[in-house]
């Protein structure tokens, strides 16, 4: 559904691998849980399908002016996304911005679980969570991506305030000109959203050097966080978390 210029996406099924959610948990090949474990992973997966209701939507803005660190836009909206950024949109003749929510479903059994003392459960099931909003984001990567390709269109990598340089308080600008309230998704005044699942990125549409295969993770300086994402040949077979945020 496409209103205003605003694109609804409410048809994406995301996939909750449990390998993803293990490999938040610290597996891998040269790591592997007990039985009893793999049965709690299998079941938070399982448990968390029902619980998220994924919705999104994106909308495509003209750029007017891409400076050595901001992008202007042509409705006058500035976001200060920082050199390193500037450099991968360069060029871009647009930015296309999208938020992604699985819902409040899951974080509010999170609630009931952690009450009842369940705290295994609870964080096996968090981890679930993530997993289906990754699955989420990267199906609306690919979205955009496919329409983009489609007219001959270079995308940039898909960022968001709060990434190298760029502040999260840029989270309000986003809010400001996106209806992230028609999929229930607000902000706090910490620019932390409500459902906590949920997620911004934005990425320039028209760029004049195309970043192959970008990892987000790379440039990012945190190496050791546990949703980094890795490679087949780094895990030794188990697959990474999809795209979180």
């Amino acid at each position: 559904m496409d209103t205003n210029g605003v694109e609804y996406l409410d048809k994406i099924e995301v996939t909750i691998d449990p390998r993803a959610i293990l490999h938040i948990q610290g597996y891998s090949a040269k790591k592997e849980p007990n039985p009893a474990m793999l049965n709690l992973i299998n079941r938070a997966a399982e448990d968390a399908r029902p619980l998220v209701k994924p919705r999104a939507i994106c909308k495509e803005f003209q750029v007017a002016e891409m400076t050595e660190d901001k992008v202007i836009l042509k409705n006058g909206t500035c976001f200060s996304i920082g050199k390193k950024i500037s450099g991968w949109w360069k060029g871009s003749k647009s930015l296309v911005i999208a938020i992604c929510t699985i819902g409040d479903g899951l974080e509010r059994r999170l609630m009931e679980l952690s009450s009842k003392g369940e705290h295994t459960a609870a964080l096996n099931l968090d981890i679930a969570g993530t997993v289906a909003l990754g699955s989420l984001g990267d199906q609306v990567h690919q979205h955009i991506c496919n329409r983009a390709s489609a007219t001959g269109i270079e995308m940039g990598p898909f960022l968001n305030p709060g990434y190298r340089e760029w502040p999260l308080t840029d989270q309000k600008i986003i809010f400001e000109i996106m209806p992230a309230a028609t999929i229930g998704v607000s902000l706090n005044q910490q620019c932390m959203m409500i459902p906590k699942k949920s997620v911004t990125f934005c990425a320039g549409a028209g760029v004049t050097e195309v970043q192959e295969h970008f990892n987000r993770c790379r440039h990012c300086g945190l190496a050791k966080c546990p949703y980094r994402r890795i490679s087949r040949a780094e895990d030794g077979g188990l697959q990474g978390l999809h795209g979180t945020m």
